[in-house]
């Protein structure tokens, strides 16, 4: 046992740092507890298609990032157990929080899809997503890689990374969230992007939404003029045409849209973040 410890701390004076050991290990763990959440969860980064081993090592690869911010905060973390374990899991909490602000645009993306393909009648037929590990009907899929490689081709996970490294100096790993405006309209703004989360998925369905509403509304007067035509078997061959139409020809506009619905993304994050600090 003396001869591990002499070994860390020659490690430690070899490396130049000037912190306790074990205090700088309960920092870092504090640190993964807010990263990690970002990591396992959000769609650009891999999702379930990425190995465990693989999502792991970006993890530590980022926390490795963003540990010279914390040399600081690191010399006032707790080693008692109790306190220890109550930070965490506020790290876990608050990780959660802003990877459920991120995950907005793209949960978005997905329920767009499924509404489409309910309009189109196309639901029957899923595909799997690995990104989010499960089944999703077709247009659901489009959506989200599209939203996905959008993203990339933005570099929002940079300004993702960025975020969370901002949050450190807000939200300090050593204390709990202050709750400056109260702890009400923190849950209350959870709760509006929620709700932004339908608002935003209505918008990238709207044009499909219309056009196979009018359809359903050409062949109901149809039906009316010319009872003998079997609306509902005709429906089925001309909504899902009608939906690809559309789809392709108002993609600019829906990657138009998505686009600015990132900036909506990105002001959810940091209010979240204000209200925490």
């Amino acid at each position: 046992m003396d001869n591990m410890q002499d070994l860390l701390l020659e490690v430690r004076n070899q490396l130049g740092i000037q912190h306790d050991l074990t205090q700088v290990m309960l920092g870092f763990a504090l640190l993964m507890g807010r990263v990690m959440p970002v990591i396992m969860l959000t769609p650009f980064l891999g999702g379930e298609s990425v190995p465990s081993e693989v999502r792991l090592g970006l993890g530590v690869l980022m926390g490795l990032v963003l540990y010279p911010l914390l040399m600081e905060q690191t010399q006032a973390v707790p080693v008692s157990p109790l306190i220890f374990i109550g930070l965490m899991l506020k790290e876990l909490f608050i990780g959660l929080a802003l990877t459920m602000c991120v995950n907005i645009i793209f949960d978005a993306a997905n329920v767009a899809g499924g509404l489409v393909d309910i309009m189109s009648g196309t639901n029957q037929a899923q595909l799997m997503v690995p990104q989010i590990g499960s089944q999703v009907t077709l247009f659901a899929n489009l959506n989200l890689q599209l939203t996905v490689v959008t993203f990339l081709t933005l570099n929002g996970h940079h300004l993702v990374i960025q975020s969370f490294a901002e949050s450190l100096s807000l939200i300090r790993l050593d204390q709990l969230p202050n709750f400056g405006r109260g702890l009400w309209p923190f849950f209350d703004t959870l709760m509006r992007i929620s709700g932004d989360m339908l608002r935003i998925a209505l918008a990238l369905a709207s044009p499909v939404l219309l056009a196979t509403f009018l359809t359903d509304l050409a062949l109901g007067m149809i039906n009316r003029v010319a009872p003998q035509v079997q609306v509902f078997f005709v429906a089925m061959q001309i909504k899902p045409a009608v939906t690809i139409l559309i789809m392709f020809t108002a993609m600019h506009l829906i990657l138009n849209r998505t686009v600015d619905e990132f900036g909506v993304m990105f002001r959810w994050l940091k209010t979240a973040m204000l209200l925490l600090s």
